[in-house]
């Protein structure tokens, strides 16, 4: 059973995809979105459900895929498949109804839902593949399929806007899929078996290739997962993506990153201090950056996914800790298995009630944003599953000494509470500007009400170690989780009066994106460098032509020249010989 439910987890929807191409081109379906389609990832979802977390118990060996595909599922793969599966489940049923409403009898529009259709399932299938795939060459290949496949989600509406941050997008996973690769290969060239597994066993202190192809992965998946300087993509892509894919592309696909380094880095066996410490200070800036970043957006979705990379800033410090000290990464792994599940959700769910709050109608809206303030309360640790997983989190860091480290984390927290007032200000003031207020689609409401409880009860259902200790915080963990918040509700509040009569601000916010806009001036600058180098090759050989022109018209005056030398050198030698007879008989006599 296992076997079989292992093979088809990523197989499932490419068996799908050709299914649907081949009914379609025989004239059989003109459906779009349909039940069979919903049923892609039902496989991965039924496997991680069933799964014992011992790769004995659960692993399939294919010898004659590519260079031999090892496929398991282990306690961490359990977790992200469980999370993954969840979400692109609830997100197709949502886009059934988002994006089967905007179908009409325009050929143009129905192509694009079928591409729409097509690239969701590919990009389901490389997702899943990467999440259970233990051998380099499969994981390898599930993530490019991901990445380039989730471009044609990004850029669904063709957009001018949509382009440009498809462009940025594709640009990004170019470079992170390099580094990736070199890093891949540079540890493959060292182990006996291409696994996933032997990598962390090459990335030791005492290796000199080790610290350049840790680099490497680093950045090759930091792309993915947010890193600052690298995060540039994810504001752009989320806030024109349609919101269907918006929610996989934060809640599921940004986690991939994460994995990767998880699978990777030699967390629990040797210590980095120096690595480890980067990685804190590069995930507090993203905790604390993104949280400012965010907070001055225009776009609920844009505020979403500053929010997405505060959050995976969290996770990448936590890490730092695991490389810092390897006798804490056994405490860290419960807590971030569980933040990785309750983000995924919870952010899943935050942004697909942006397109439930596009359509609100006034004599419902009051008991919907009910709903809609359950998971930013769950986000800011005031509610289910985000009490539990910040409780953890902290007192794994307390019983160990890092009290400084939850400071700043707790800042975080304090920014995170920003980002959420920001985001429902905003799905406020959408509803006030709505023209005609309809119904959401009963596809959308069922699974955003669905996927609201599972995410806020993630702690009880999700299968996370034994040993892990699961408590609510005491009076003083609990006076920790609210002083961030409120002091986050008092500046929002002091910045609303401040800016509520006067929109000068909004000239000085940053556009999504951010460092994108200098990525983009200085890659032009590049450009028309290369332009003016160009220019100068050109001049220098138009001088050269001009120069070998010249001296074709000299060829009849060469030729000559050389004619009469070779005159001038038989005359000579004549003279010579004349000369040296004459010598010869002024000796004899």
């Amino acid at each position: 059973m296992m076997p079989v439910l292992l093979f088809l987890t990523p197989t499932w929807p490419l068996l799908l995809l050709a299914l649907l191409v081949a009914l379609r081109s025989a004239g059989a379906s003109r459906t779009v979105f349909g039940w069979l389609w919903l049923t892609a990832p039902l496989p991965g979802l039924l496997l991680a459900a069933l799964a014992t977390g011992d790769p004995a118990d659960t692993s399939l060996e294919m010898p004659w895929l590519l260079l031999g595909s090892l496929w398991w599922v282990d306690e961490v793969r359990q977790v992200f498949l469980l999370t993954t599966s969840l979400l692109w489940l609830f997100a197709g049923i949502y886009a059934r109804g988002y994006l089967g409403a905007r179908a009409d009898s325009d050929r143009l529009q129905l192509a694009r839902l079928r591409s729409f259709e097509y690239l969701w399932l590919l990009t389901l299938a490389g997702n899943l593949l990467l999440l259970i795939a233990e051998d380099i060459p499969s994981f390898y290949t599930g993530f490019v399929v991901m990445s380039f496949s989730a471009y044609g989600l990004v850029i669904h509406f063709r957009s001018p806007e949509a382009l440009r941050a498809g462009r940025s997008y594709l640009y990004l996973a170019v470079l992170g899929e390099g580094f990736m690769l070199a890093g891949f290969l540079g540890t493959a060239a060292q182990v006996p078996e291409p696994m996933m597994s032997q990598i962390p066993l090459i990335l030791e202190p005492d290796n000199v290739s080790a610290l350049p192809l840790m680099i490497c992965l680093l950045l090759g998946f930091g792309v993915k997962a947010g890193l600052p300087l690298l995060h540039v993509w994810l504001p752009v892509a989320h806030s024109v993506a349609p919101t269907p894919a918006s929610a996989v592309l934060s809640g599921a696909m940004i986690k991939a990153g994460l994995l990767g380094w998880w699978l990777t880095l030699p967390l629990g066996s040797s210590n980095w201090p120096q690595v480890g410490q980067v990685l804190i200070v590069a995930g507090l800036v993203a905790v604390l950056g993104a949280a400012l970043l965010g907070s001055l957006q225009s776009r609920a979705k844009a505020v979403l996914a500053y929010s997405s990379i505060s959050q995976m800033g969290m996770m990448t410090s936590l890490l730092g800790v695991g490389l810092n000290d390897l006798t804490l990464w056994p405490l860290l792994v419960p807590a971030l298995l569980l933040f990785v599940a309750h983000h995924g959700l919870n952010k899943g769910s935050l942004f697909l009630a942006v397109g439930i709050a596009e359509k609100l109608k006034t004599r419902w809206a009051p008991l919907l944003w009910i709903a809609l303030l359950l998971s930013p309360l769950a986000l800011v640790g005031w509610l289910g599953s985000g009490t539990l997983t910040k409780t953890l989190m902290k007192s794994s860091l307390y019983s160990e000494g890092w009290s400084q480290l939850v400071f700043w984390l707790t800042l975080g927290l304090l920014g995170t509470t920003l980002l959420m007032v920001r985001y429902l200000w905003l799905l406020q003031q959408m509803q006030q500007q709505l023209a005609e207020k309809q119904t959401p689609s009963p596809w959308m409401l069922a699974s955003w009400l669905l996927l609201l409880p599972l995410a806020l009860l993630v702690p009880w259902w999700l299968p996370l170690p034994e040993s892990t200790p699961l408590a609510w915080p005491d009076q003083k963990g609990w006076i920790g989780l609210a002083w961030p918040v409120m002091v986050a509700f008092v500046l929002a509040v002091m910045a609303w009066a401040l800016t509520r009569k006067s929109s000068r601000w909004q000239n000085y916010a940053p556009p999504a994106g951010d460092l994108l806009i200098v990525y983009q001036q200085a890659g032009r600058s590049l450009v028309a460098a290369f332009e003016r180098g160009v220019g100068w090759l050109q001049k220098f050989s138009q001088a050269g032509q001009k120069l070998f022109i010249g001296l074709r018209k000299l060829e009849p005056w060469l030729l000559r020249i050389s004619q009469q030398e070779i005159a001038w050198r038989r005359e000579a030698a004549l003279l010579f010989s004349f000369l040296l007879v004459l010598l010869s008989g002024l000796l004899l006599l």
